[in-house]
Order: structure tokens, then sequence, then C-alpha cells
């Protein structure tokens, strides 16, 4: 047992002498420096990067009218209520029409009277050319006789006399193409009230809002539906003026619909020209794609993106960045020591492929580890 341990203990000793000899501090400090070689630092660039800002919107109908009563009289009926759908032309509501129906008869009885009364002036304004003496006291056989003495005698001038008549039939022509004139007018206007009697959908879409009942007594001018069109629908956004010279008309930008958790591609319709005073933003409109499974009032996010200001981003590799305690870090070497140090970070956008933008924590121009492994701690030279 003594044996044992006495070679046990010089075995130690050996040992121990070998770790201070020339060699094998040699071997150890090419080991440290390979592993030191692994790592690549690399230095932090910057790239100037679009900012992005979503901008809250709602979903509007691309055409909404207010359907008015142009006659006045009692409600008969009404087709639908809010969010019934109807197809173009289709009747909405239909008012009183008795009393214009009326009307109507009344404006065809008198074309009838002024088509006679205007027949009947025609014939005697041609009767003045074809018998210019029938109303003569003597008839015109007497007339060569007559007409002289009556000169003579300064009692009358037998021309200007048939003149006068020829005139006065005329007159009664005009009065009476007239009055059939005004006759015709009163029974198309009629026939138009008729028409105004029944208010149809100008287009496929969507009762918004309903301000009447049956039975109602309606005036002229009152407004009786909002009716929207529900095919063609766009995305209506107050955009700050600073973000305005970013936009451009007809470019497509991606918009998230609330209602229908899905982001779509829409084109840029249109830039309202007068900003708002008290916002200090733009009314812009997007165009969303066809059969979008959204209706009129639902929210939307815009994403639009600022133009190119000029500062610079930080950017470095993906490959640099490590997650401890669930935050994003990065090991940044220290200028005077030369030491690393680990640090947190803000990310930002993706950039390309491999590389993300770093919101805070980094400064363009330092140092970093770009390939860190997790057995890397602060404190380390490099």
């Amino acid at each position: 047992m003594k044996k044992l341990t006495t070679a046990l203990t010089s075995a130690t000793f050996l040992a121990f002498l070998y770790s201070f000899s020339p060699s094998a501090q040699g071997q150890n400090s090419n080991n440290s420096a390979n592993s030191q070689a692994n790592y690549l630092v690399h230095s932090v660039s910057g790239v100037s990067l679009d900012k992005r800002a979503l901008l809250g919107g709602a979903v509007v109908s691309s055409v909404q009218v207010s359907l008015s009563s142009q006659v006045a009289g009692d409600v008969l009926n009404v087709s639908g209520k809010e969010g019934d759908v109807f197809t173009r032309g289709a009747t909405l509501v239909t008012l009183e029409k008795a009393s214009i129906s009326a009307q109507k008869n009344a404006a065809y009885t008198n074309i009838i009277s002024a088509r006679e009364a205007l027949n009947n002036a025609k014939v005697q304004y041609q009767k003045s050319f074809v018998s210019p003496y029938a109303n003569d006291v003597f008839g015109g056989a007497f007339s060569f006789f007559t007409d002289p003495m009556t000169n003579f005698t300064g009692r009358g001038n037998p021309g200007f006399n048939r003149y006068a008549n020829r005139t006065s039939y005329y007159s009664a022509v005009q009065q009476a193409k007239s009055k059939l004139i005004q006759a015709e007018s009163d029974f198309k206007q009629a026939e138009e009230r008729l028409k105004d009697t029944n208010i149809k959908a100008p287009f496929d879409g969507v009762i918004v809002v309903k301000n009447i009942n049956k039975g109602d007594v309606v005036q002229v001018g009152k407004v009786l539906i909002e009716f929207a069109n529900i095919r063609d629908l766009q995305v209506e956004v107050n955009v700050p003026s600073r973000l305005v010279s970013s936009l451009k008309l007809d470019r497509i930008y991606r918009i998230k619909l609330d209602i229908a958790n899905m982001v779509v591609n829409a084109k840029l319709s249109q830039i309202y020209p007068i900003a708002d005073n008290n916002k200090h933003s733009v009314k812009v409109k997007f165009d969303l794609p066809p059969n979008v499974p959204v209706l009129a009032g639902a929210y939307a996010e815009v994403e639009i993106f600022e133009t190119d200001s000029g500062v610079l981003t930080p950017v470095v590799p993906e490959s640099a960045i490590l997650w401890r305690s669930s935050l994003p870090s990065i090991f940044v070497i220290n200028p005077q020591t030369q030491h690393t140090e680990l640090r947190f970070i803000r990310l930002g956008e993706q950039v390309g492929n491999d590389k993300k933008s770093i919101l805070s924590g980094l400064k363009i121009g330092e140092k970093i580890v770009s390939n860190p492994n997790i057995l890397m701690i602060s404190g380390m030279s490099i």
C-alpha cells in the first residue's frame, strides 16, 4: 500500500512539471489562438431605408347616392330595409300616383282641344288668301265698284282691312300652336312625374339608410333612401401631409382588412387636391380588388413607405444576432480593451436575405462579432 501511494505521488509531480514545460505552454497558446481566430469581426455599416407607416382607414363604397322624392304624396310601398341587396332597375319605393294620373288625363284633353283650335285657325288663315272678300258687305262681286267709292269718301281702306284680317288669322294660328305646345308639355311632365313615383335602384347595390316607411307622407326633396354600390369598394384613408409626396397614383399598396383578417393589394386611385386644415391630412382612396369578402365601414390598415430621407440606419448580418433572455443581443468589441461586450438591441426590418436593421442599441462603425456561439461571454479578448 505504501509503495502504491509513493508511485501516484511521483506521477502527479511529473505531470505538474510537464504543464510548466515550454513545449506544453506553446501547445496551449496555439489552441487558444486557433479558438480566437475562428471568430469573425464585422464593422457595422449603414444604409438608407424607407420608413414604413401603417395608417388606419375605412372601407367605403365607390358610389353612394341619396334617393330623394321628386313628387309629393303617400308612400304606398317600401321594398326593403337596411342591408338588403337590389339589382339595377329594381323598384325600391312606390309613391301615390292617382292625382298625377288625373293631371295627365287633363293634359291629354287639352292637347285634343288645342289641336282642333289650331286646325280651325289654319283654315281661317288660308281662307283669307283664297277668298279675301268673303267677309265684305256686298261680297267679292261688288268690290270692284265699292272699293273706289270707299276710298273716295275716306271712310276706309279695303286693302288694309283685308291685311288686318289676314294678320288676325295668322295670330290666331300662332296662339293655337302655343296652346298645343303647352298642353303637350304638361302631358310629358305628368308622364315624368308618374315615373318619379317609382324610386328605382340606379345600380347594383345595397340600402344603407332607410328614412321612410309605408304610409308616410313625403314632400318634394325629402331623402328617402341612401343607396350604395357594393361591387366596387374602396379604402379611404387620411394621410398626413408629410407623407403625401411619397404616394403615387396607380401604384399598388398593401392593405390589411380587419373584418376578413387578410392582406390584399390595392391600387391608389385618387388623391384629393385639398388638405384638411384641422387634421393636416389629405384624403386618398384605394381601389380594392373585386370579390373581396368585406363590407363597407370595415376597418383597414394601409402600408405606406416614406420617401428616402437620406438618414442611415445600422445594418448587421443575422448571424451576429443572439437571443438571450428572450431578447436580441450582439457581442460588441470595446475599442479600448478589445474585449467583447454583450449588448441588447432593438431589431427593425429585414434587409435583403440575410441582414437586419437595428433601431437602437448599436451605432454605425462599431465592431461586432459576426459569428458568435453559445460559449461566448463578455470580457473575452478578440
